[in-house]
């Protein structure tokens, strides 16, 4: 842990590459801002599929992939199936 008297500084350079290609974007990605045409991408993505086969074999199968605020998310899936047998 740093203490109160611990101080990190850039040198001039590093400032002036900071400055010189900052854009707004950038800012509020670091910021941890999404901008309209980002908060976009922050839908729920995911996927479902089923199965058919033969002697009534059958299943689906499911997963989603949820935002939770700005810097989390869950992910969930499901399945359900069942296997023919042979008489």
């Amino acid at each position: 842990m740093l203490s109160s008297t611990d101080t990190r500084r850039l040198t001039d350079e590093q400032r002036r590459e900071i400055v010189d290609n900052n854009t707004e974007e950038k800012a509020a990605a670091a910021r941890g801002e999404l901008g309209e045409s980002r908060s976009l991408e922050r839908g729920i993505h995911g996927e479902i599929g089923a199965m058919i086969g033969s002697h009534g074999t059958r299943g689906i199968y499911g997963t989603a992939e949820i935002p939770l605020g700005d810097n989390a998310g869950a992910i969930v899936s499901f399945e359900s199936s069942r296997f023919g047998y042979r008489r």
